[in-house]
């Protein structure tokens, strides 16, 4: 009878959930949004369906990221979703109004982690002392910090536990990564901090260099993640061998490592004590309820206050019995990767439910050095500068420093000379040349991809029927070119001129060229009619793209058109969807003979992060670690699990926004001369040289031809061939 009544409420419940009809998708249902990982279990493809089947009353919707899903639930457009406790702060910054409804907790108790201090007795002072003074002059045994939330300690959580008895460092000369450095290892007599400090790996030698006391308790001079006391284990290892006198740690890697939960062979707890922020001492052994430092939430689910009451309904009935059952209950269990029954909490703004946990809210209202330092970003489009916001929002929680800002802009011209001019910090584009010449800026950062196919590259594609096999068949004929001043533009001329004696020669290699962009610059009106009459054109208006280049060839108007790999393979597998993209042509690369593996003419990285030449040496490495940094949390390098924001994602169901899609990682001018990099010929980007630019004028070329008065500013104006390309 009791079983029958659990039964009975359950249904009502469902009923109660199915009916309600304030959730925003079909007919008031309930719209959850999910984050598929980058591994290859895919549960929305396995579990979505099954809620559409079982008219469950529940829909799926696919987010980029979770703070993609965030958005959404704030704009009203989805109801509900998993979050981690790190997500709330990023929502409560936002001003996003969402409620907690209810944690998914793994284990019987209020918190997914708590952090403690472990010390050897031997530091433990006769009288009572502060926490500064117990710990100054000590030997720290320090797990390294993680770039995600699977780690214990990330960078935000470790600085605040370090706040609690350092003093900051806020030296201008430093970067703040150093100043953070530099402190502790100012503190502390030496310590074990291996792993990598900053993610540029060259930098991170220069550092360990500069202060090595950081790396004297470790078992070799590399301090390296493949140092014995590298990582969580590692840094109790550091503290039962002797070799460190106190660390930071999990309250369970604490339990475990000791014996505490019971584990046969465990390290005697006797010579340890746990250390209180208040500056007393308990006894690691048989404590099972030590004093913490740091608590770390649950992950939660949150809802938009108009659906809380129901989401909260609905997910306190995933009981035990339905978890694994096969029928949508089980299903939206899996969504929620759901492991025991959630628990239902008084529903509360993100802050507000955060507040319980020791040191959490605290960690991420840390303040900074003053003045305060920043880096300015670029953007020029209010979607561009919107992901630019998010990103900042999620590096601050994260905590990134120095904070990352954003500055909207009309165009990149505009950016550029911000950049130049102290207005901004860097900007993002993928034509190299323009930023170097006309705005005396330097790539300090490339968005790097190995697949070639995906990288920025420049192939001279033909129709089979021409029977054009090898690059000088290409001579007096008509070329098409995606835009003048372009990386193609200069790749081909660069490329033309090494095999011909002259200017003369290398502009008049083709009967006749479609190079737009020309009439924006400072020339005479034979000069646009000479390179653009064979272009597209609405009205008075010169198109240019890969796409017009390609059409050219395709419709017949040109006989080679200069674009990249990606463009062709979009054309060849029908995903280009204008009316003249149907008809279907042979189309085949022609070869330089230097190149018959690839067949392209140049290859470079899809974009570039320009910042000034004039920058200090401390400067270049703060904006470089912050964009390694960023790349780590925020890229591709988390295959495993959902990140809390997507660099390299889409935003707002757009490609390409700030960043390019087919970014594997940010890195450093130095990644050309790694594998698969340092085997790929005709690299762009490697063979300019300092951004010489060709001797050939604009006046030798068109001989004679009448040109208007130019800019000095823009060096190009007078120039119509590229950089020079050394062999």
């Amino acid at each position: 009878m009791k079983s029958l009544c659990v039964y009975l409420l359950f249904v009502l419940c469902l009923k109660f959930v199915n009916l309600q009809g304030i959730g925003s998708g079909t007919n008031g249902n309930l719209r959850l949004c999910i984050v598929e990982g980058r591994g290859s279990y895919k549960r929305g493809v396995k579990f979505c369906p099954v809620l559409d089947e079982k008219n469950s009353g529940v829909e799926c919707v696919l987010g980029t990221d979770r703070l993609d899903c965030l958005r959404r639930i704030g704009k009203g457009t989805v109801d509900f979703g998993v979050f981690s406790p790190e997500d709330l702060v990023a929502a409560q910054w936002a001003n996003i109004d969402v409620l907690v409804t209810n944690e998914l907790r793994d284990r019987h108790r209020p918190f997914e982690r708590s952090v403690v201090a472990v010390v050897n007795r031997r530091i433990i002072p006769d009288t009572t002392s502060s926490l500064r003074a117990v710990l100054q002059n000590t030997t720290l045994c320090h797990p390294g910090v993680g770039i995600d939330d699977l780690r214990p300690l990330s960078d935000t959580l470790s600085g605040y536990l370090e706040s609690l008895v350092i003093t900051r460092s806020c030296e201008p000369s430093l970067s703040l990564s150093e100043n953070r450095i530099k402190a502790v290892a100012q503190f502390f007599n030496k310590a074990c901090k291996a792993g990598p400090w900053v993610p540029d790996p060259v930098r991170d030698a220069e550092l360990k260099l500069r202060y090595p006391s950081l790396c004297a308790a470790c078992t070799s001079v590399a301090c390296s993640r493949a140092d014995r006391y590298w990582g969580d284990s590692g840094a109790l290892a550091c503290l039962a061998d002797g070799a460190g006198d106190a660390l930071w740690a999990v309250r369970d890697d604490v339990a475990a490592y000791f014996g505490i939960n019971g584990r046969m062979n465990a390290v005697s707890p006797d010579p340890f004590v746990y250390l209180c922020r208040d500056g007393t001492f308990q006894p690691v052994s048989n404590n099972t309820d030590p004093c913490v430092w740091l608590q770390r939430p649950w992950p939660v689910v949150i809802a938009k206050r108009k659906a809380a009451e129901a989401v909260n309904t609905l997910v306190s009935s995933l009981t035990d019995t339905v978890l694994t059952s096969r029928d949508w209950q089980g299903a939206l269990a899996a969504l929620l990767e759901l492991r025991k029954p959630a628990t239902s909490v008084p529903t509360k703004a993100p802050l507000d439910h955060l507040a319980s946990a020791m040191g959490f809210r605290e960690a991420y209202s840390q303040s900074g050095c003053d003045p305060p330092r920043h880096i300015t970003l670029c953007t020029t489009s209010t979607l561009e500068n919107n992901k630019c916001e998010w990103l900042s929002e999620a590096a601050a929680v994260y905590g990134v420093t120095p904070p990352v800002q954003c500055t909207m802009l009309n165009s990149i011209e505009s950016c550029l000379a911000a950049v130049r001019d102290g207005r901004a910090d860097v900007a993002v584009t993928t034509d190299l040349i323009p930023g170097m010449r006309d705005y005396n800026l330097e790539p300090i950062l490339y968005e790097a991809t190995p697949i070639v196919e995906k990288m920025n590259t420049v192939v001279a594609y033909v129709t089979k029927a021409s029977k054009i096999s090898k690059m000088a068949d290409l001579r007096g004929k008509k070329a098409a070119f995606p835009r003048f001043d372009s990386t193609s533009w200069h790749s081909v001329m660069n490329y033309l001129k090494k095999k011909e004696d002259n200017c003369d020669n290398t502009i008049n290699y083709f009967s006749e060229i479609c190079a737009p962009g020309i009439e924006k610059f400072n020339v005479s009106k034979d000069t646009i009619d000479k390179f653009t009459r064979n272009c597209y054109k609405n009205g008075e208006n010169v198109l240019d793209g890969e796409l017009l280049a390609l059409r050219s060839l395709v419709e017949g108007k040109s006989d080679v058109a200069f674009i990249s790999m990606g463009t062709f393979k979009m054309y060849q597998a029908n995903l280009i969807f204008d009316a003249w993209a149907s008809k279907h042509i042979d189309l085949v690369p022609v070869c330089p003979e230097e190149n018959t593996k690839y067949c392209f003419i140049s290859w470079s990285n899809v974009g570039h992060v320009f910042a000034a030449k004039n920058l200090t040496e401390m400067r270049r490495h703060e904006i470089i670690n912050v964009f390694t940094k960023l790349d780590q949390l925020f890229g591709k390098q988390q295959p495993f699990h959902s990140a809390m924001f997507s660099m390299y994602g889409a935003y707002n169901h757009k490609l390409d926004i700030l960043f390019h899609n087919n970014t594997k990682n940010l890195a450093t001018i130095d990644m050309l001369k790694i594998h698969p990099y340092d085997t790929i010929p005709l690299n762009f980007e490697r063979n300019i040289e300092n951004g010489t630019i060709d001797s050939c004028q604009l006046s030798d070329i068109l001989k004679g031809a009448a040109i208007r008065a130019v800019s000095s500013l823009v060096v190009f104006i007078t120039s119509l061939v590229a950089y020079y390309i050394s062999s």
